[in-house]
């Protein structure tokens, strides 16, 4: 819209006061800033006073100031921008406040009243409440904030997101049935008026928004480009003075959003031609996205025009490029003080509406300026309706932002008061038009167009009837849709939709949700206004039907098939969007006679001139005849759409309560008689011949459209306003047309007269038409039964809405029994989205609860009314009716009934359906049952069916109910049936083998039928009408007996015959190989009885090793294999994953300034920091290797084959053609054979060593001490350069020593090795200084390794680094990660055990058991065969000084232990025999036991072990062997420990600190030794202390462990290192043993406690801008803004060998699962109630979250809404899941069985 020109006198006042403005205020140095601020206060104040006060006073001040605080800098976007929002309050803000209030900066009005109205405006996602007890629909919502403090929390409430545009509608009490008040707004209503707003207050107010509410309108809905308009812009001297900006004249270039171009697209472009990064281009199109407009560049006009230009013709080279014909990307240059004034008019929005909002009269005040109810100055002198009107025809040009701060502003002033909401619904109708019509140009969505208005406005009951009675709203509403299809109607008038249906008509039909808003609440009472608006709506609305009326009309194909399938989709998306408008105006035309009559007269009118009908022809049936139209369905074009004939059924159900009827003389019409009934059917018919047709095989030529279409008119989506109409229609037609007539007009539109004429047998037919004749009678008699049996809808039947819902959920549940969400799926829903289930279900049905959490609630019907069930429901598919009959027959089989369904009882006709039930007595209908009896029983009858025979039985069934009943006084089927000869034929049925599946139904309608003609079984009836004489039956049926037994005596003898057979045979096998089959020997050899001993006791000082190895076989060629170090080698698959499950240490900083995972961004290296190359676990854990296996062997050679050909498969596919497959070959992944595991290594499988002879040397703990600290003392490290590094022992004679090491050392190294790694330490020399007794240990012989086997064991270490993606390699590197892989692979078995709950040693599964076994095996191995000993004699080294020489809290002591036990072989450096659990293993043990209380006397949190007096009174004084346990503790802490502590509970808490290094160390000596474990360790809670120190032979009392003078000594050694704990640098948690394995985080039992913790997460990188998908991490409870563009970040691109260079962006989520978990990550998407796996960076999968409603169901979605409640047994198997390391394996199975479109897993 233009700007009005001033008056001349305005004009004048404008100019004066500028220049008085200008003297007093341009001298910067005169005023300070809040000065000027008065000063302007005062100016305006004066001017008002005088009378003179104009828009243009208000202008010159921010003309002036505006640019000074909201332009751009140059050479900046707006991701730069920085306002001084405290300069722009003072000089903007607060002096309209203060102007208004009429007081000083300093004095603030009191506070304002709340509102009664809440109001408040949902942004997309947000959650919304509804409530299905007191809604009045389902728009009417509330927020989160209200709905926590409101009374429907505790109703039945339903969750979901807004769409956004919406607002919450507390206190609106219109909305709801009651409580329409939460405790908030409640309180508002009972508070008094604020007496501070004065007249005065409120004239000010009119005037400050009057201006306010034009600038921005003026500034926001036009370009300007590129300039401002003239009383806005800066004078000369002005920009001089106030150095606003470096350039003369400074430009902007801005980015406008569209929904056509893609985020990449505009990403790519912005860096291209803006050479920004691709964070920042990131960014600014987020900002596009999210604010409709971004400035991208502030520069000169030259630079921002060419810059404009550049993107213009990069978008243009992408469209060429990817054939998508959009329009291009809009850009524009504009002046940077355009862009600060329109920044300034955003603000100023925002402003007004918080200024506003809690005052009623100012909110109300500004609500009648912006309808333009009340004007000030001329200059808001806009058309009628004022800025409101203005904002709806120009919505379409502002972007997103803008318009969103309008439609708030407007929901918060306009319709927070029922007068405003009024005026605002009726301008909003009178501009209904062109609103939509910009909607439909535009391409933004419907949430940010002011055409979203409509469900605030045409909601409201009562705004809806005004809107209808006195603006006409209906038909301007339908108008403007019908205008949309005129466009799309063919030359005869109805709807044709090309195949690529243009956006503009799929925007237009959200015009019709404002006709169901319109409708939605039907008026109790009418005046003629209110009539006179409805009818002159449903006059177009019939208009409308007439156009669908046979539209998409189709003729069968006969001679090739269809080329090109037409377009069905678009008239079934405007059927769904349309059906409940129908239903509404249905019931709208019912509410009132008169406009019943009035609706029925229109609409019989519409169908008369709408049809043309070709004349009547004759057609006969036996001795009936009929004029029929003649119609061949089968070579005409035909439609499944008839809306105006379904809407006219509809109606005519109504017409009996207002006590009309067809025949009423009120629908007369003198000029043209009323369609006939014949006509009425007519178009129905065709449709239900032609469905028809199509099952019967007809159609097939015609593609999967016709099927399509078929779905859905069945669908429960559909089926109300199409199938049950059509159904009433028929119905209609048999109650107005004579019986015999009606039953001839659907014989021949089903082309069945021949059929049913006597002779058609003795004609020739083909074989094809002879099959879809027998198909089209059984459709047929289908369609009979429906228009017969089909009462349970009111108005035909006597029954209510209550009965129908009921009879569909008996008939459901008679298919099987159902869980709640999918029996309310079978229902079809009402507008509210309600289908009455919950109402009825408890009369009908038992709820059956969930025997596990894994299991869903189910609904089985009551016993007793199993006898409702109807074999043919109308409802049924097919699947559904022979499921159903299957059901019911076998439950009544082991119920000892006959095996059959009689059909029940069917409710009473109503009044004006009465006639329907005599149409099965007719001649006609008793002509086409005798014609299908008389057929079954002649066996040379070729059109004979057993399904045509099932249904006659089952209509004559209905006939027999109806007159049992004694309902219908003319009806007597039964002695129609005798004088017919149907009695004499149903009898010869009964007895007839050919029918067999039906003799139970035959029988059972016999009964009736005598039961009714009054016969006793002894006299049947009259013989002459009978074929057979009575006496005849009893005997037929006892042959058939008969029959019966002598077949299953035949089939007896031949099962017994044949099993002597095969007996015979293999007494024959067994006594020819009778070598094969001697006794096994099953006594104990002396051999076997020298090794029993060995097997058992304990572990350590043992040999180990010795056990017989069972053979497996392999699962590739089925060969049986042996486990031998010399034979053909065997692998188990094995997957090895980098896992942080057990880290203690998320968050934990280690020193090297990165937390604990992937701070760098790729799968997070080993351990972090220093220990990365060590070959023990840091305390805490962190990230480390895993070990998984799921025990399936095979041979090396099978497995190499088979891998093989895994990866040239995934070679040879097409890129392109790739499904996501379940595994990435380039990660070196793989499926198992067998079970389809995930897998990516091998682990070769290995004997037990041999048993050396004798027993194993002692140790004793002072030979093993000194023999250690003089091995420490005398390491040293060797490096490439040959650079001796001494210690501070060093002397001449060991230097020397270490001299000549150093050279026979550095020329030793391996070519391979890199210069870092060959640092090591070794200690050869100290060999010949150490005590015998210690060196026989290391005396044993090597064995002799395949060399196949060694290669394995060498690659799968070199793997290991990779595989877990570390960036470092190389031997030394390797070997770490394999005794890191080795120690966490235990801790995390034992972590499974305890949370499973079993015992330590005795049901290990054999997933865990095969895995932990061939893995220490092979770590115990690498001694012997490793090719360069000296890395393992730097770990050992290494390992032993840390567990003697540095802190315990510095690291995990068994991983210590482990790395120890393994590598002590090699200490030496050279070759050795495998590692055994000897007596040097066990003093290491003790050792590493020690640390491990040391670290507990340290860290332990006793202040709970408090000491109790002595019951005699005296003080307590703790056991003898524990008398030095706190002294030693308070010595250790370096004297700080409480006083009075009982000794016995703080060694009882130190002992539980140590149960997972002792289970851990059980786990690892059994699989290590072999021998067998004591029973209490194979018996849950067996592993008691004694227990596990017994079977480790360790001691067990403080006394023998730590109370010896040694002991306390290394303890307080190991106190003295560690200063990092008493400076409080270590957290507690790092180094303390949880006294469970780790559980994901607590979630609360409610859900909508999460939705509403969630729903105030805001994005980290929006400036205050709520997240779309928020999304929580269940391990450690960060919330992140998931599948967004905002918030990806950078890691490094994982590939083969970890890392092959470059990045890549990835979503929060994915980085957030390297950070956390280590790569794997579980995540729960809130608003979709959902969980998220990932595997990063591109795997993923989905599951239902673990909350179920009341029913036992997910909600995955959020798709019903139901509450619901966290499922703890789902939980704890999400839980297990995790913690057992089955996140990458679930996902593969979830990727291997998911849907086509995989989501995009990277940007999650």
């Amino acid at each position: 819209m233009s700007t009005p020109p001033h008056v001349e006198l305005e004009v004048g006042v404008g100019d004066e006061s500028m220049e008085d403005d200008n003297t007093e205020m341009l001298p910067a140095d005169r005023f300070t800033l809040p000065a000027r601020a008065d000063a302007v206060v005062e100016q305006w104040r004066a001017k008002m006073a005088e009378g003179m006060l104009s828009p243009a006073h208000f202008h010159e001040h921010w003309r002036v100031t505006v640019p000074r605080i909201y332009s751009p800098q140059p050479n900046r976007t707006c991701l730069d921008w920085s306002f001084d929002e405290e300069l722009a309050a003072q000089l903007l803000f607060h002096p309209l406040e203060q102007f208004v209030w009429n007081t000083s900066a300093g004095t603030l009005p009191a506070p304002p009243r709340r509102s009664t109205l809440c109001g408040k405006v949902f942004k997309q996602g947000e959650p919304a409440y509804s409530c299905r007890e007191c809604g009045m629909d389902n728009t009417c919502v509330l927020c989160v904030e209200c709905f926590k403090v409101s009374p429907h929390r505790h109703h039945k409430y339903k969750m979901g997101q807004s769409g956004g545009g919406g607002c919450c509608d507390c206190g609106d009490t219109e909305a709801w049935k009651r409580d329409p008040f939460c405790e908030r707004h409640a309180k508002g209503s009972e508070e008094e008026t604020n007496t501070n707003v004065t007249p005065e207050v409120v004239e000010r107010m009119k005037i400050v928004a009057s201006v306010c509410l034009n600038y921005c309108l003026r500034l926001l809905t036009q370009d300007h480009a590129p300039g401002l308009p003239n009383d806005l812009r800066l004078k000369d001297a002005e920009r001089d003075l106030l150095q606003i900006l470096d350039l003369p004249d400074c430009y902007c270039t801005v980015l406008y959003n569209d929904e056509t171009h893609t985020f990449e697209q505009v990403i790519t472009t912005l860096a291209r031609v803006m050479k920004c990064n691709h964070r920042d281009s990131v960014e600014l199109v987020t900002l596009i996205d999210r604010e409709g407009r971004a400035l991208v560049k502030c520069n000169s006009f030259q630079v921002c025009d060419k810059l404009k230009n550049d993107i213009e013709s990069c978008t243009a080279m992408f469209e060429r490029y990817t054939s998508r014909h959009g329009p291009s990307l809009k850009v524009l240059v504009m002046h940077a003080h355009v862009i600060a004034h329109q920044t300034f008019a955003m603000k100023l929005l925002h402003w007004l509406q918080m200024f506003v909002s809690p005052e009623p009269s100012l909110r109300l005040a500004t609500s009648q300026v912006a309808l333009g109810a009340e004007a000030w100055g001329a200059s808001t002198a806009l058309h009628g309706g004022g800025v409101a009107a203005a904002v709806m025809q120009n919505d379409f040009r502002m972007w997103k932002a803008a318009r969103t701060a309008w439609h708030r502003l407007l929901i918060a002033t306009t319709l927070m008061d029922y007068t405003t909401k009024r005026e605002m619904a009726i301008l909003f109708t009178k501009n209904y038009g062109s609103i939509l019509k910009d909607f439909i140009r535009d391409d933004h969505d419907h949430t940010f167009s002011i055409s979203s208005l409509s469900v605030q406005l045409y909601t409201t009951p009562t705004l809806a009837h005004y809107l209808i009675a006195k603006h006409d709203a209906l038909f301007i509403v339908l108008n403007t849709f019908i205008s949309e299809c005129n466009r799309r109607c063919n030359s005869r008038g109805r709807l044709e939709f090309d195949r690529n249906v243009p956006t503009g008509f799929k925007r237009a039909q959200f015009i019709l949700y404002d006709v169901k808003y319109l409708l939605s609440s039907v008026p109790t009472s009418f005046d003629d206004d209110l009539r006179r608006g409805f009818m002159h709506g449903l006059s177009l609305l019939l208009n409308l039907l007439v156009m669908m009326q046979g539209m998409d009309s189709v003729i069968r194909q006969v001679g090739q098939h269809m080329e090109y399938e037409p377009e069905w989709e678009s008239a079934f998306n405007l059927h769904v969007k349309l059906a409940h408008s129908i239903t509404l105006a249905l019931e709208w035309s019912a509410a009132e006679r008169g406009l019943a009559i009035s609706a029925y007269r229109l609409a019989l009118r519409r169908l008369a001139d709408a049809a043309a009908h070709p004349p009547p022809v004759l057609r006969e049936l036996g001795n009936q005849s009929a004029s029929v139209i003649p119609y061949d369905v089968s070579h005409q074009p035909v439609s499944i759409h008839r809306p105006l004939s379904r809407f006219i059924a509809g109606l005519h159900l109504q017409l009996y309560q207002h006590k009309l009827s067809y025949h009423s003389k009120e629908f007369d019409r003198p000029e043209k008689p009323k369609p006939t009934p014949e006509e009425l059917i007519e178009p129905v018919l065709q449709t239900m011949a032609m469905i028809a047709q199509v099952h019967a095989g007809m159609w097939r030529r015609n593609g999967f459209a016709i099927l399509n279409q078929l779905y859905f008119y069945h669908n429960v989506k559909c089926r109300s306003e199409m199938l049950d109409r059509d159904v009433v229609m028929l119905q209609i037609g048999a109650s107005l047309i004579e019986s015999n007539e009606f039953i001839i007009h659907m014989l021949n539109k089903f082309n069945l007269l021949d059929w049913a004429s006597p002779d058609f047998e003795q004609r020739s037919i083909e074989d094809d038409a002879l099959r879809y004749t027998i198909s089209m009678v059984e459709e047929f008699l289908g369609l009979l039964i429906t228009v017969v049996g089909s009462r349970y809808v009111p108005g035909v039947g006597e029954v209510t809405n209550e009965d129908r819902t009921k009879k569909e959920i008996i008939q459901m549940l008679c298919v099987k029994p159902m869980p709640h969400s999918e029996l309310n799926r079978s229902l079809p829903e009402d507008q509210l989205h309600e289908t009455g289930l919950e109402a009825v279900i408890h009369e009908v049905a038992d709820f059956v609860k969930p025997s596990s959490g894994n299991n869903r609630g189910v609904y089985k019907l009551k016993p007793h009314l199993y006898d409702e069930y109807d074999t043919f429901f109308y409802h049924y598919t097919r699947e559904e009716l022979s499921r159903s009959e299957e059901e019911q027959r076998n439950r009544r089989k082991a119920a000892g009934l006959p095996e059959c369904c009689p059909p029940p009882r069917l409710p009473r006709l109503a009044a004006p359906f009465r006639l329907l039930g005599s149409v099965l007595q007719c001649d006609a209908a008793l002509h086409v049952l005798r014609t299908v009896l008389q057929r079954a029983l002649d066996l040379r009858a070729r059109s004979f069916s057993e399904t045509q025979v099932h249904k006659a039985l089952h209509l004559m069934g209905y006939a027999m109910r109806d007159e049992e009943s004694g309902d219908y006084e003319f009806l007597a089927f039964a002695e129609s049936a005798a004088r017919s000869g149907l009695l004499s034929l149903l009898q010869q049925l009964a007895a007839s083998p050919r029918v067999d599946a039906h003799r139970h139904l035959a029988k059972w309608l016999l009964a009736k039928m005598r039961k009714l003609l009054g016969q006793t079984d002894e006299h049947i009836g009259d013989g002459e009408n009978m074929e057979t004489d009575p006496q005849e039956k009893p005997a037929a049926e006892e042959t058939a007996e008969a029959e019966k037994t002598r077949r299953a005596k035949l089939a007896a003898e031949r099962r017994a015959k044949l099993m002597a057979q095969m007996k015979t045979q293999m007494n024959n096998f067994i006594s020819n190989n009778s070598t094969l089959f001697e006794e096994t020997n099953t006594e104990v050899t002396a051999e076997e009885q020298d090794l029993r001993p060995l097997y058992c006791g304990a572990a350590l000082g043992v040999w180990g090793g010795g056990v017989p190895e069972p053979p497996r076989v392999c699962i590739m060629c089925q060969e049986e294999a042996r486990v031998d170090i010399k034979a053909e080698p065997l692998v188990l698959v094995a997957f090895v994953q980098q896992s942080s499950v057990l880290s203690r240490r998320r968050g934990v900083s280690d020193g090297t300034g990165a937390s604990s995972g992937a701070s760098s961004g790729a799968s997070s290296g080993a351990s972090s920091g220093a220990s990365a190359g060590a070959a023990y676990l840091q305390a805490g854990l962190g990230p480390q290797p895993h070990v998984s296996s799921c025990g399936h062997a095979l041979h090396a050679r099978c497995w190499r084959k088979y891998v093989d050909g895994v990866l040239d498969k995934e070679n040879r596919r097409l890129y392109r053609l790739r499904q996501p497959a379940a595994f990435d070959v380039e990660k070196r992944e793989y499926l198992c054979p067998l079970c389809e595991r995930l897998c990516n290594t091998t682990l070769p499988i290995l004997p037990a060593p041999s048993l050396p002879t004798g027993s194993p040397p002692p140790l004793t703990e002072d030979t093993y001490r000194e023999s250690v600290n003089l091995i420490l003392k005398l390491k040293h490290q060797v490096c490439s350069e040959a650079v001796h590094i001494c210690t501070e022992f060093c002397e001449d004679m060991l230097c020397q020593a270490r001299a000549r090491s150093v050279g026979a050392m550095s020329s030793d190294m391996e070519d391979g090795d890199s210069a870092d790694e060959s640092e090591v330490y070794v200690s050869t020399h100290s060999e010949n200084l150490l005590p015998p007794e210690f060196l026989v240990h290391f005396n044993e012989d090597i064995p002799e390794y395949n060399e196949i086997m060694k290669s394995l064991i060498e690659h799968f270490a070199h793997l290991l680094p990779s595989l877990c993606g570390m960036m470092e390699s190389g031997g030394m590197m390797s070997i770490a990660a394999l005794y890191r892989a080795t120690s966490y692979t235990v801790l995390s078995t034992n972590a499974v055990l305890q949370a499973e709950r079993r015992p330590l040693l005795a049901e290990l599964p054999a997933r865990l058991r095969d895995a932990l076994q061939t893995l220490v095996r092979l770590v115990a191995t690498i001694p012997s065969i490793w090719p360069s000993p000296k890395h393992l004699a730097h770990h050992a080294l290494s390992t032993l000084h840390t567990l003697e020489n540095s802190s315990p809290l510095t690291h995990e002591p068994f991983g210590t232990l482990v790395a120890l036990v393994m590598t002590a072989p090699s200490l030496f450096s050279k070759q050795a025999g495998p590692a055994r659990p000897t007596h040097l293993a066990r003093q290491m043990t003790l050792q590493a036991l020690r640390a491990n209380i040391t670290r507990a006397l340290i860290v332990l949190n006793v202040a709970s072990c408090k000491s109790e007096p002595m019951e005699d009174g005296n003080e307590y004084r703790p056991r003898p062997d524990l008398e030095n346990l706190l002294p030693l503790m308070k010595e250790l802490r370096r004297g700080n420990l409480e006083e009075g502590l009982n000794a016995e509970e703080v060694w009882q808490k130190i002992k539980s600190q140590c149960h997972t290094f002792m289970r851990c160390c059980c786990l690892l000596y059994h699989f290590l030794s072999d021998i067998n474990p004591p029973t209490e360790l194979m018996a849950v809670d067996g592993d008691t202390w004694e227990v596990m120190c017994g079977y480790l032979d360790l001691p067990m009392t403080f006394k023998e462990l730590m109370d010896t003078p040694a002991a306390s000594k290394k303890a307080r050694e190991w106190a003295a290192l560690s200063n990092d704990w008493f400076k409080g640098e270590i957290p507690a948690r790092v180094v303390t043993e949880p006294s469970e394995p780790p559980r994901l985080i607590p979630l609360p039992d409610d859900f909508s406690e999460l939705m509403n913790v969630v729903s105030e997460f805001s994005c980290p990188n929006s400036e205050k801008e709520d997240s779309k998908y928020p999304t929580m991490c269940l391990v450690c409870s960060k919330i992140l803004c998931s599948q967004s563009y905002c918030c990806q970040i950078e890691i490094r691109k994982s590939g083969r060998g970890g890392g092959a260079g470059g990045t890549e962006h990835v979503g929060a989520g994915v980085g957030h699962a390297l950070q956390c978990g280590a790569g794997a990550g579980v995540f729960l998407r809130v608003r979709e109630c959902e969980l998220m796996l990932l595997a990063a960076p591109a795997r993923g999968a989905r599951l239902p979250a673990p909350y179920l409603d009341s029913y036992g169901e997910t909600d995955q979605g959020l798709r019903r809404g139901n509450p619901l409640h966290l499922c703890p047994e789902r939980y704890e198997k999400l839980r297990m899941l995790w913690l057992s390391h089955g996140l990458h394996e679930h996902i593969a199975r979830a990727v291997d069985t998911s849907m086509l479109v995989t989501p995009p897993w990277i940007n999650m």
